[in-house]
């Protein structure tokens, strides 16, 4: 991991209120009711979010709700492991600290929509 995404990660953990955390190349933390992964490749950063508790089964309606704009622009994989709903993103090279914050808000925003059967 460079410098740069070392900061970088420092600095999100602290918009988060989560600090300190162990930087590594791949980091998982678990904040009721979302868990959370981190993977440096390359100098880019691989977000994952789910639900601790499992949730859906049914993809369907979730990818309905999909929606680029909803996420700063960015493509978002929507997948399930074992009766939980994931949702993952490849972060461009040129993002930052406030970027990854704001998109991982994003992210779990979209899963309380899980939580709450769409209602918010």
């Amino acid at each position: 991991m460079n410098l740069q995404v070392a900061r970088n990660l420092e600095q999100f953990f602290r918009l988060l209120n989560r600090w300190p955390v162990n930087l590594e190349e791949h980091i998982e933390c678990h904040w009721a009711p979302y868990g959370i992964m981190l993977e440096s490749t390359a100098d880019r950063l691989l977000m994952t979010s789910w639900l601790l508790e499992p949730q859906a089964t049914d993809l369907k309606p979730w990818i309905s709700r999909w929606h680029p704009e909803a996420f700063m622009g960015l493509p978002q994989r929507i997948f399930n492991v074992r009766n939980t709903l994931m949702i993952s993103c490849l972060c461009p090279s040129s993002s930052q600290a406030h970027d990854w914050y704001h998109l991982c808000l994003l992210q779990q925003k979209f899963l309380n929509k899980v939580l709450t059967a769409g209602k918010l």
